[in-house]
This record gives C-alpha cells, structure tokens and sequence, in this order.
C-alpha cells in the first residue's frame, strides 16, 4: 500500500502510512514523508526508524478535523512494541495536502497527495474505574 494521490483523504493516507510503520517498510515510510522534514532534505531510513522505534502492534484512527485549506489534524491511537513491552498512545498527526514539490496546495486541486507534516503526542486517558 503506497501513499499516493488515490489516497483521497488523510485518513486513507495515514492509514497507508501506519500500516507501513507496522509492515517494518520504513523505506515506504521515508518516501512517504515531505523532503523537508529531513536536515538533509535527503529521506534517510535511518532517520526514520530513530522516529518511529519498535514495532507498531495496532492503530485506530479516532477522529479527524479539518484545520485550514490544505490540512487535517487526525487523532490516532497506536499500541506498539518497544523494549519488550507493549506501549499504547495517542498521537495526532498533521497531515497536509501537498504538490509534487512537497508544497501545501488546497485539498480540492487534482495531483495533491496527503503527508504527515508534524506529529503531537495527546495524553492517554486514564482507565475508568467500576
């Protein structure tokens, strides 16, 4: 699965990318992300597997919201393997609707693909107690 402009939302597009990351493919990860996020502007997976370290067991996407033209915020969480143990967070990812240079262009132009720009880590809800 590649993230490519049949992705026609930022969830189907950040689905594709989490499932790369679950895959171990983090050369399809690297391509996938904007050139610029890289010091080098080269796409390196080494730099890739130091962001995303262990093995990403499940995600589910909780929610998404529209922020301006060009991008969506979408809230996912993840349960991934790390260190030996199981580690589960919430992250919401930026994803913004880009051109073939990696510039933001408005989400109805034709060619676009979506790319996670910027990552936030969102604090776990504490479990409800009977």
């Amino acid at each position: 699965m590649d993230i490519t402009p049949t992705n026609s939302t930022p969830q189907e597009a950040l689905s594709a990318f989490l499932t790369h990351w679950q895959g171990g493919q983090y050369h399809a990860m690297a391509l996938a992300l904007p050139a610029r996020l890289f010091p080098t502007r080269r796409r390196s997976v080494r730099q890739v597997r130091r962001a995303y370290p262990g093995t990403l067991s499940g995600f589910s996407i909780l929610s998404a919201r529209d922020t301006d033209p060009a991008a969506t915020s979408v809230d996912v969480q993840v349960l991934w393997r790390q260190r030996g143990g199981l580690e589960l967070g919430r992250v919401r990812y930026r994803m913004v609707y880009v051109d073939d240079r990696d510039q933001p262009i408005a989400r109805h132009h034709p060619g676009g693909q979506w790319k996670p720009f910027a990552t936030y880590t969102l604090p776990v809800p504490r479990p409800l107690r009977a």
